[in-house]
């Protein structure tokens, strides 16, 4: 008997750890690390990041002196004859010849318009553009992620409701059915009572096949496998509580869009600058250390040696090439000009996204509490409601009415709150905090 009882505890616990298991909870936070680890866009653009850091150096801004080591060996064995205007004659048959250099050369430009210098401003506001991109990819996808978490918690929130529900018309087909049975209503209650109940049922399967869609996509973004099951928080929690006036300081600081316009401006003028410097004259320094030995066979000098320092310095300008510079000048600083257009284009657009995504919170919030009000009168008027129908004070319409107005109620609440959150979430992502 003692060893039946212990198997039976051991099926026992086994069947609540795989329970425990099959039912892990998967926070919001877990979700978003679990995705930004992961996801395509963000791993590629933070690739593209660390090139650009890569590329920001003093060599390729041409800051940097250019030193090289160049050497050579030349050998020969060759017949060799010489007959002089004296009448004198050389010859001489397998005259060998070893001729070696080495040379160390350095060339550095101290002047080129200031143009070393304006690529390695654009260099660096490169990698900060690359840095604000990465930013704004990270946002975008911890948006996505935030607004298909909240979803699958929105439809679970549904589902509980639709099974309470499910109890309300069960509860009413059996009343009806005792009705039916003692002859004091007709059969017409129970059957529009049971057609009630299995729509609802079937309501509920939809709302399965919903949530079922819901993990899927949010398992694709979290790149799991996409039968991976888990349950999520039960409630939609607000946090915020924006202020529009800082809304309206914040963004212009913090947006990500418009950040990633004013640098591109920025890069723009750069560009404009570098083109202008191609009027300016360049001055380089140069130097090096050669090494030269020569030894032959053949001829008057048996062995040429020759080393030392050169040092010079260059300077050049070009003063016409077809107007060929100060039209790509022109070029560029149009696309500069256009460039601050589009930044005066996407203030606007952020202007408008932040009084919209504003007015969307503050009014989703009052119809939450007014829904969530609806929705505790709806439930205790169904309660009453079914008390009076059991003891014949209403009728079975009245009572249909009654719950229809619960069922409203409760997703008009559910969609108020997920409406809500979705609200929050963009006003985060618009004034650059949705990154902790």
């Amino acid at each position: 008997m003692n060893k039946k009882l212990s198997i039976l505890i051991l099926f026992i616990i086994a069947i609540i750890c795989s329970i425990s298991k099959a039912q892990t909870i998967l926070t919001v936070d877990e979700a978003i690390k679990n995705s930004l680890e992961k996801n395509y866009n963000v791993l590629i653009q933070k690739n593209i990041n660390e090139i650009s850091k890569l590329q920001n150096n003093f060599g390729n801004a041409g800051m940097s002196p250019t030193v090289s080591l160049n050497a050579n060996l030349a050998l020969s064995n060759l017949n060799s004859y010489q007959e002089f205007s004296t009448g004198t004659i050389q010859q001489k048959n397998g005259a060998q010849s070893h001729n070696i250099g080495a040379s160390l050369n350095a060339g550095w430009v101290v002047f080129d318009g200031l143009k070393m210098f304006t690529i390695k401003k654009r260099l660096t506001e490169n990698e900060r553009l690359s840095e604000i991109t990465l930013k704004q990819q990270m946002e975008n996808t911890i948006f996505d992620i935030i607004s298909l978490y909240y979803n699958v918690v929105k439809l679970n929130q549904l589902i509980k409701a639709s099974k309470q529900n499910i109890e309300i018309y069960d509860e009413r087909r059996k009343i009806a059915q005792l009705k039916f049975d003692i002859g004091s209503d007709s059969k017409v209650d129970l059957m529009l009572a049971q057609t009630n109940l299995n729509k609802a049922k079937s309501s509920l399967i939809q709302l399965e096949i919903q949530l079922l869609n819901a993990k899927t996509n949010l398992n694709s973004l979290m790149f799991k496998p996409i039968d991976t099951d888990f349950n999520t928080s039960d409630s939609i929690i607000i946090n915020y509580n924006p202020d529009i006036n800082e809304l309206k300081t914040e963004v212009v600081k913090n947006n990500s869009s418009l950040l990633i316009s004013k640098q591109m401006e920025n890069i723009s003028y750069l560009n404009y600058r570098e083109s202008q410097s191609a009027n300016m004259p360049i001055v380089q320094l140069n130097g090096s250390y050669n090494f030269i030995q020569n030894q032959s066979q053949a001829g008057f000098v048996f062995l040429n040696k020759q080393s030392g320092i050169n040092v010079g310095v260059t300077a050049g300008w070009l003063i016409f090439n077809g107007t060929k510079n100060s039209k790509l000048s022109k070029e560029r600083n149009i696309n500069y000009l256009n460039q601050k257009y589009s930044t005066d284009l996407i203030q606007q657009k952020v202007d408008a996204q932040v009084f919209n995504s504003y007015k969307n919170f503050i009014l989703n919030k009052s119809i939450t509490l007014i829904e969530n009000q609806n929705l505790i009168d709806a439930k205790e008027l169904i309660s009453i409601s079914i008390e009076r129908y059991k003891i014949g004070k209403t009728n079975l319409l009245e009572t249909i009415e009654v719950q229809k107005n619960l069922e409203d109620a409760q997703v008009r609440y559910i969609e108020a709150l997920y409406a809500m959150k979705i609200a929050e979430t963009e006003l985060l992502r618009t004034n650059g905090k949705l990154i902790k």
